[in-house]
């Protein structure tokens, strides 16, 4: 693994994540901040719509309904989907956690004149 290889793993393993957590969290700040409290359930369910969301319109599809029938099953779609991803989204972060060591390692490792690559299982 050369050292460009080190960096761009860094940089979509840890950086990102971190960069769009932030992100979600800064966008839907007045959706879970009311009178100086913080609603974790909202915070956990805004969070993690981007990331699970995709996964729920697999399962249940809004086919065949009423719009009202169609309207909710839409509802439990991001509600769930919410859920699963606030659930994705703490796994990314416990990742990009663990890379930071893990960087410094490879770095630490490659010597600047090397040109072989070093294996590590992925």
């Amino acid at each position: 693994m050369t050292r460009g290889e080190v960096w761009k793993d860094f940089f979509k393993k840890t950086v990102l994540p971190i960069l769009l957590a932030l992100v979600l969290f800064l966008m839907f700040k007045n959706v879970f901040i009311k009178d100086g409290e913080t609603n974790y359930f909202y915070v956990w369910l805004c969070c993690g719509i981007p990331f699970g969301i995709r996964r729920m319109f697999v399962w249940l599809i809004p086919h065949g309904y009423d719009l009202s029938g169609t309207i909710g099953i839409i509802a439990l779609n991001f509600i769930v989907g919410g859920l699963i991803g606030g659930v994705i989204l703490a796994w990314r972060l416990i990742c990009a956690a663990w890379y930071i060591p893990l960087t410094v390692y490879r770095l630490h490792t490659i010597r600047k004149g090397d040109l072989e690559r070093i294996h590590f299982e992925e």
